[in-house]
């Protein structure tokens, strides 16, 4: 191990590795480019245990490991002075991600890890991931960018270097900005969703961008996987250049859009899995929806069955688990979460879309739709909205934005209701749902707009639709 850890940046990685190492008394100084972060660190660990961002090249030699925080830029828009103390002090760089698995790895090397990267669905699929191979592995372990400190893991379950960690499977989310620092980490299982032009303020180039997420594949071995969504434009690039570079790993391919020879597809409601035999499965009663979610299902199906096999353990068995988990799986809070029905009315959480575009994945999965939307409003409005307004049967406005979404749905013949606030909205769509003649009926909380007039944030908003419900579904 490591003689001489540098933390640089007191975020959650941060502050979660530090305890972890300060329960090992291993040599560790923590620092952060805000002074106000290190007088906190300092309350938590002591003072010997900072120093300022300026001294820090004094603690750092070749013996060092710095554990840098992602949430920090490291090469754009201005590339951050503690490259060359790397390079001058011949020390590493590394984020929390590649520590903890060394430290997980020495424990067990029977540990298996689930790497999944991609602009957009890599949240969902980390999730599905995780969930349906708890279902299967119950040393199941979920952590990354999607909001888990790795080291929380370890600090939570209070184990040390003695513990009995073995056999357990680790489903990590991890961002462009963490692969930038990921030297030695080996994926039993690589995952990428898609790629399109992101972040490139902090990349520099999307070429720069391209190339740290096609990098989650670099340390694949004989008898590993790379699992890519080819649907993609970009992400299919990166598929044909691993079958040009013939890496040692097997590339399965996955498709939401068209049945594969060989991979995962998922087409009209039915999964077709075309690894080792041929077997097709109804998915139609799923409670997910949305097409770019197929992309996040097979995405998901793939890495479970792939972990099922390396362990040995594929069975009917296991594949109708994967299978019952993927039907039954909610989805991330606030994204499309289905919160639950009463009759023929569902409910529909999905209070992240704080902006136009992102509502549009909704409105295209929905017909029937009690839409509530509204807040701050965002440049655009909702015009790119228009081709779905005939799924809308009644909208409910709420927040700043009311007076200028009223004229928009006025003009193209939408039955509207100003409501003002969220509790007005749900009550007004739930007793208009109610009494419709509909078959099935959708309340829909997507509102194309920033949270920020009435709440802290969306989470905040959607928790209060959710509870909306528990009320309204206890009566």
């Amino acid at each position: 191990m490591f003689k001489k850890y540098i933390i640089y940046g007191f975020g959650a990685s941060g502050l979660n590795a530090a305890k972890y190492l300060f329960k090992l008394n291993e040599d560790f100084i923590l620092t952060d480019d805000n002074p106000e972060s290190i007088i906190s660190a300092a309350e938590i660990f002591g003072n010997d245990k900072v120093c300022e961002s300026a001294l820090v090249q004094n603690y750092v030699d070749s013996n060092s490991t710095i554990i840098f925080s992602p949430g920090i830029p490291l090469f754009y828009p201005t590339r951050h002075k503690i490259l060359d103390i790397v390079n001058s002090k011949s020390a590493k760089i590394i984020c929390d991600i590649e520590l903890f698995y060394k430290i997980t790895k020495q424990l067990s090397y029977e540990n298996f890890y689930i790497g999944i990267t991609g602009t957009n669905g890599k949240s969902t699929s980390s999730q599905l991931t995780y969930e349906i191979l708890k279902e299967i592995f119950p040393s199941t372990y979920l952590s990354g960018n999607i909001g888990i400190a790795c080291f929380d893991l370890l600090n939570k379950k209070n184990f040390d270097l003695n513990s009995d960690f073995s056999l357990s499977n680790f489903v990590l989310e991890i961002s462009s900005y963490q692969l930038d620092l990921i030297t030695d980490t080996h994926l039993d299982v690589a995952a990428l969703t898609n790629i399109t032009p992101d972040h490139i303020d902090r990349h520099g180039s999307f070429e720069n961008y391209f190339m740290a997420k096609k990098s989650i594949f670099k340390n694949l071995r004989k008898n590993d996987y790379a699992v890519i969504a080819i649907d993609n434009e970009y992400s299919s690039q990166i598929y044909y250049q691993l079958i040009d570079e013939k890496i040692s790993a097997e590339i399965i391919p996955v498709s939401s859009s068209k049945k594969l020879s060989f991979g995962i597809s998922i087409v009209d409601g039915f999964l077709y899995k075309n690894i080792d035999e041929f077997k097709k499965y109804d998915l139609r009663k799923m409670v997910l929806r949305g097409q770019h979610n197929m992309e996040n299902i097979a995405i998901s199906f793939a890495n479970s069955y792939l972990v099922a096999k390396k362990r040995n353990l594929v069975a009917d068995e296991v594949e109708n688990k994967i299978i019952n988990t993927i039907i039954n799986f909610k989805g991330l809070k606030h994204r499309m979460q289905y919160v639950g029905n009463i009759g023929k009315i569902n409910f529909i959480n999905d209070s992240k879309a704080t902006n136009a575009e992102s509502t549009l994945n909704a409105l295209k999965s929905y017909d029937n739709i009690f839409w509530i939307l509204g807040g701050r409003p965002k440049s655009g409005g909702i015009d790119i909205l228009k081709p779905f307004f005939s799924k809308i049967t009644k909208a409910y406005l709420i927040g700043e934005s009311t007076k200028d979404f009223a004229i928009a749905l006025k003009n193209n013949g939408i039955l509207y209701e100003e409501c003002s606030i969220l509790e007005n909205a749900f009550k007004k769509a739930y007793k208009d749902a109610k009494n419709s003649g509909l078959n099935h009926k959708n309340i829909l909380l997507s509102p194309a707009c920033a949270s920020f007039d009435q709440w802290k944030n969306f989470e905040e908003r959607g928790d209060y639709f959710c509870r909306l419900f528990d009320e309204i579904k206890g009566q």
